[in-house]
Parts: C-alpha cells; sequence; structure tokens
C-alpha cells in the first residue's frame, strides 16, 4: 500500500500516542496531558509541512503544464512560421520567375536595327522576322509562299519602315509566277508611293521587264528612261541604259 505525505504524518502520531498509553502508567496526568500535547503540536507541525509540500508539488505541477502548454504553442508557431516562410520562398520564386518571363517578352517587343539596302532601319523583331520568312521562301524558289507571307505582312503591318522592300520582293514573286500585269502595278506603285527608297530604281528596272514580257517595248522604253533621269548613280540605272541599247 501507498501512503502519502499526510498519510504518514498521521502515522507517526498514531505510533507515538499508542507508544504513550503505554507509559501512562509511568507518568502522572500531567505528564500524560503534557505528552499529548506535544504530540497534537508535532502533528499540527507535519500537517503544516505536508501542506506546504502538498502546494509546492501542486504550484511545480501547474507550471509544468504551463510550461508544456508553452512549448506545445511555441511547436505550433515553429510550425506555422514554417508554412510561412516556405510561402514567401514560393512567391519569391513564382515573382522571380515573372520577372525574367516578362523580361524576355519585353526583349522581343524592342526594336531591332536591321542593315537593308545599305540603310539602318529600327523595326519590331516580330516584323523583321515575318518579312524574313517571306525572302527565304523567295529564296528558295517557293514564289507562292512567299507571295502569301508578303502579303499578310503588308495587311498586318501599316506604315512598316520595311514596306518597300516587302512591296518589291511581293512584285518579285509576281514576276517569277508570270503575273506579269500584277507585278507591273506592285512595282508602279512602290516607286510611287517610296520615291526616296533605295528600291526605287530596282522597282522600276523591274516594271519595265513586266512590260517587256507583255510585249510593251514603249512603255519599257519610258520607263527605263525614267529611271536613268530620277537615279543615275544607281546601279539599275547602269542595267536600263544597257536595256535601252538592246532595244533600239
Amino acid at each position: 500500500m501507498t501512503f502519502n505525505i499526510k498519510q504518514k504524518a498521521w502515522a507517526i502520531a498514531l505510533f507515538c500516542a499508542f507508544a504513550s498509553n503505554s507509559a501512562f502508567a509511568i507518568f502522572d496526568d500531567t505528564e500524560a496531558r503534557k505528552a499529548i500535547l506535544d504530540l497534537r503540536q508535532q502533528v499540527k507541525v507535519l500537517e503544516d509541512r505536508v501542506a506546504r509540500m502538498e502546494a509546492a508539488n501542486q504550484g511545480q505541477l501547474s507550471l509544468a503544464q504551463s510550461l508544456s502548454e508553452k512549448d506545445r504553442e511555441i511547436a505550433r508557431l515553429r510550425g506555422d512560421l514554417e508554412v510561412a516562410n516556405n510561402n514567401i520562398r514560393k512567391l519569391q520564386e513564382d515573382n522571380r520567375l515573372l520577372y525574367t518571363n516578362l523580361d524576355d517578352r519585353l526583349k522581343k517587343l524592342e526594336p531591332k536595327a536591321v542593315q537593308l539596302d545599305g540603310e539602318e532601319l529600327t523595326v519590331p523583331p516580330e516584323q523583321f522576322n515575318d518579312y524574313q520568312a517571306g525572302l527565304d521562301h523567295f529564296k528558295a524558289g517557293n514564289y507562292k509562299d512567299a507571295a502569301l507571307q508578303f502579303q499578310d505582312f503588308l495587311n498586318k503591318y501599316k506604315q512598316s519602315k520595311l514596306e518597300p522592300q516587302v512591296r518589291y520582293f511581293l512584285g518579285s514573286t509576281q514576276f517569277a509566277q508570270g503575273e506579269y500585269k500584277t507585278a507591273l502595278v506592285t512595282q508602279r506603285d512602290l516607286a510611287k508611293d517610296f520615291p526616296d527608297s533605295p528600291r526605287a530604281p530596282d522597282a522600276l528596272l523591274s516594271m519595265a521587264s513586266s512590260q517587256l514580257e507583255l510585249k510593251s517595248i514603249p512603255g519599257a522604253k519610258k520607263t527605263l528612261g525614267e529611271l536613268i533621269a530620277k537615279y543615275p548613280n544607281s546601279p539599275a540605272a547602269a542595267s536600263a541604259k544597257a536595256r535601252l541599247e538592246a532595244l533600239k
């Protein structure tokens, strides 16, 4: 059987009382009463000590429980903090990827400088890429695809700096497919709308070629003469002079 502190104190007091009963035959009443009072005082002292110890134990238990609750709260807060930190790291990574992708997209939209026909032109990348796609078809002899690409370019990009080049090669693809009347109109409009373009002399030369294919000799001679008069120092003018000589 297990005794707590208070039970032990009472056991000691009772033992002392029984021991005192055997002594009553020896001591007189005064001494017996004094012995009983002493025992009661000892019991009282023991009870007080037991009460203090139980109070101390209860305080320690409450403190232990409080500390245990604090530990659990700290552990929970640490878990919440770790989750928050993970969310912050994820957001930072998402933002980094977002800005990286945005920067890449912006770079694709930034105008780029290109050299065409002796001129430096600053054009948006998508325009240059579409122009280059049509030019690649033309160089490969895919004239139908080239014509479609160049026409799509003109429909998509109004007032592009590449328009003179696109118009010239559109006319060239039409000529290559035997569409001489259409090619003539395309090159004539180019020379009219962009007289200062490096492609204007070439457009007049190509226009004369279409006229010759259409058996319009007088028209071809007139166009070649116009070319020589307007652009005398151009490479196309030298070719025009040679053709005029051949047509005499």
